[in-house]
């Protein structure tokens, strides 16, 4: 119990709040929102407004020793595009945690020169 409470503190809630938000909520939102073609979901949100999310997660973690708070998205995003979207975007979930983690490592090695 200690230990949940110790991470839980050491966690950063508005990376949380928001990586549920963006991740579930919104992509729940897009799938079921009618005016919404194919086309503008694959590439307004898939590719530039997550992909752009997955990035900002990274360069948030970067004072963090390790990057596990990096799987909220990619997670929540999985779980809502299991329920409510269609099969190719399942594989979206390991990129975003690849670019998430890409960002972060980057960041890290740019401040330890």
């Amino acid at each position: 119990m200690k230990s949940l409470k110790s991470l839980w503190q050491r966690a950063d809630r508005r990376l949380w709040v928001l990586s549920i938000l963006i991740g579930f909520v919104v992509t729940w939102l897009v799938n079921i929102v009618p005016f919404i073609n194919k086309v503008e979901r694959f590439a307004v949100f898939y590719l530039l407004l997550y992909g752009a999310f997955a990035i900002w997660t990274g360069f948030t973690l970067k004072n963090r020793r390790r990057c596990w708070q990096a799987f909220v998205f990619p997670v929540s995003f999985l779980l809502a595009a299991h329920l409510f979207g269609p099969k190719y975007s399942l594989y979206f979930a390991p990129a975003y945690l690849a670019v998430a983690y890409l960002a972060w490592s980057m960041v890290r090695a740019n401040r330890n020169k």
